[in-house]
């Protein structure tokens, strides 16, 4: 059906159009009425010659919350609207003497801050700030937890504080300090300690020759013809259109990890789609598809027609080039084949340009051969290669065995925090006072792999140890602790070792428990003692100055995505290509690349200045760019919008070698 026939509306778009007219109705005579109509598309008219993906603006959040278990270096909250904001809480939680509570050493008032991104899950991890308010007299948060707190968007006056609805809840252990000063104990933050109360969709907003509400029907049936997302027993279209303006669009789980490739294949669907122009345009996409310069947008296009461009790609996979290969590969993972998955994994291992995408690619494919693929990898000698196979895997399969899955905790509980205050504190406390916890502090797996031993931990998004090599074990003799409360001790030749908890409370007694020399075992008998997440980071960085490891420490190893994907992609560029040093040239830089992607066909898949997993680049508008200005208009004025920033909750931001503990001086 050619979608440029008013006449011709099929029941979805029938129904859009029938929503939109009621909500133009009830939105008052006073507003200009929305157009009904706009001009037809052409045959090679795409969604990005028509829209652009823009994200909702980014939500801070925030909530006065309650930190307990410290260890005396808490403080009585100093009078005004954060104390009676808390207090508020306390009383309405049913907590007695919340005043009383307030004014231990072991508590603290603190400030809990987040971002909520666009294309956040409920289910994805969010770090949160912790802050202390400029006169609290605490002077450390060093071993709090934090009582689960609810995150909203909060006006703050001389008088009081105006809340807005709860967008997140937060609470979980605290890890002191930030990045750029790590050992401040004022501060700290909870690795992924929040998650959303519901999925934050991005919007595909129409340019303004375009507006009408016919066209943002018509949209969402584009889209809703080739992507649903599975909502119970029930699939539904990602698209919603809401006004002649704009319509709501959700990432298919799929896409998840990468939600820069949906956009772009969203971008690229032909708004009409009939069977004698797909025929024709799968032939031309399957011959650029053997063009090194066309391959990316090429795989792109085919991707975006779903089992009916399978064959073509599997075609590319031929090819003599490499890049195409890949590109090849790369959209056959998103449409859950496995025909392409040895290119990946070759990709992923020789690779470093690609390694990322080819990773996400995997994990997208969740297909029996690629799980296989990725076990293999995470036996690598590059602790890059493992930790991102590893990610990756939990990503496509949460609860795979081979991820080796170990429980911290002997006595554990639910993983959700108590949503009564007045029992979760008595709850918190008191274990705290015997040195156990409330439920895991932190994931811990044991992957038995190939390759040589390896202790992996992270700083961010989540409190995890991976220790890859089952059977690791700490070399004696063993001296570790120093200042702090937990204490390793052995002598050369032993096989046993000593781990004791040394208390400040003079109610409770000192501990000692007795533990083999297996890194699982230390790790998970130290957390029952009572230990932190950075109390056992801490031994775990001591344990390698003292050379009490078998193999390296290293944390957060993640490939990094680099501008070469880009380039290679969207501009056809061969990532052997080295730009050239000529000052009449110039190095090559991101403009160039952004230049050629607004030549032909390849112009309607531009995004804004994005690196793929990450933030976009920052840049400075040119006043001169008319281009730019008439560009700036297409998006409308109501809601507000600002550049395009995806959640990615897989890979790293920006490229960056993994960070190994420098050696003791």
């Amino acid at each position: 059906m050619e979608a440029g026939h008013l006449r011709q509306i099929e029941p979805n778009r029938r129904e859009a159009l029938a929503a939109m007219a009621g909500v133009a109705l009830l939105a008052g005579a006073d507003k200009e009425p929305p157009k009904m109509v706009s001009a037809p598309p052409k045959h090679t008219d795409m969604i990005g010659d028509w829209a652009v993906i823009v994200a909702q603006r980014t939500q801070k959040v925030e909530g006065v919350g309650l930190v307990v278990g410290l260890n005396g270096t808490g403080s009585d909250p100093e009078t005004g609207p954060f104390r009676e904001n808390l207090l508020d809480q306390m009383r309405k939680a049913g907590v007695d003497t919340p005043s009383k509570i307030l004014a231990s050493p072991n508590t603290s008032l603190v400030i809990v801050r987040a971002t909520i991104p666009a294309g956040i899950a409920p289910s994805d991890p969010l770090d949160v700030v912790i802050e202390l308010t400029p006169n609290s007299g605490t002077t450390s948060l060093q071993g709090g937890y934090l009582m689960r707190t609810t995150l909203r968007e909060v006006l703050i006056t001389d008088k009081d504080i105006k809340e807005g609805s709860p967008l997140a809840y937060a609470f979980g252990p605290i890890m002191t300090g930030n990045e750029k000063n790590p050992d401040n104990a004022r501060t700290g933050r909870v690795l992924g300690g929040a998650k959303v109360k519901k999925e934050v969709p991005y919007r595909l907003a129409l340019m303004e020759k375009h507006r009408s509400i016919r066209s943002s029907a018509m949209i969402q049936e584009v889209i809703n013809r080739r992507f649903a997302v599975k909502i119970g027993p029930e699939s539904r279209g990602v698209a919603t259109a809401k006004t002649d303006e704009y319509l709501d669009l959700k990432v298919p789980h799929v896409y998840h990890q990468n939600q820069t490739r949906f956009f772009q294949v969203v971008k690229l669907l032909p708004i009409i789609d009939r069977e004698a122009l797909r025929a024709e345009r799968i032939a031309q996409w399957a011959n650029e598809l053997k063009d090194p310069k066309t391959a990316g947008v090429a795989a792109l296009r085919l991707e975006g027609m779903g089992p009916a461009g399978v064959l073509a790609l599997e075609s590319g996979l031929t090819s003599k080039d490499h890049q195409s290969r890949f590109f090849a590969a790369e959209a056959l993972a998103y449409l859950q084949k496995e025909s392409g998955i040895e290119t990946l994994k070759q990709v992923a291992l020789k690779t470093p340009e690609f390694r990322a995408f080819a990773l996400a690619a995997l994990a997208a494919a969740d297909q029996p051969a690629a799980m296989v693929a990725l076990r293999g990898l995470m036996g690598s000698d590059d602790p890059v290669i493992r930790y991102g196979s590893f990610s990756a895997l939990r990503t496509a399969d949460p609860d795979n065995p081979y991820l080796g899955r170990t429980q911290v905790m002997k006595d554990r509980k639910s993983d959700e925090a108590p949503e009564n205050m007045a029992a979760a504190i008595v709850d918190v406390q008191a274990r705290r006072r015997r040195g156990s916890q409330m439920e895991d502090p932190f994931q811990l797996f044991v992957v038995d792999c190939d390759g040589p031993p390896l202790v992996h931990y992270t700083r961010a998004n989540r409190a995890e140890i991976v220790l890859f090599g089952a059977g690791q074990k700490l070399e004696t003799p063993i001296v570790l602790g120093g200042g702090g409360t937990i204490i390793l001790n052995a002598s050369e030749n032993d096989e046993k070792l000593e781990i004791s908890r040394i208390t400040r409370n003079s109610l409770d007694k000192d501990t000692k428990v007795v533990s083999s020399l297996e890194m699982k075992d230390i790790v998970r008998e130290m957390a029952n003692l009572g230990a932190t997440y950075p109390e056992i980071v801490g031994l775990l960085e001591s344990a390698r100055k003292q050379h009490n490891l078998q193999g390296q420490l290293v944390a957060d190893a993640r490939p990094g995505t680099m501008p070469s994907y880009s380039q290679a992609q969207i501009a056809g560029r061969k990532i052997s290509d080295k730009p050239k040093k000529d000052s009449a040239v110039g190095q090559a830089s991101a403009e160039e690349v952004e230049e050629a992607v607004e030549k032909g066909p390849r112009r309607a898949m531009k995004l804004p200045k994005l690196r793929i997993f990450g933030k976009p680049e920052e840049s400075t508008p040119d006043p001169n760019s008319d281009q730019k200005a008439n560009a700036s208009k297409t998006i409308p004025e109501k809601p507000p919008y600002k550049q395009l920033r995806p959640y990615i909750p897989f890979l790293n931001r920006t490229p960056s070698p993994p960070r190994v503990p420098s050696p003791e001086k």
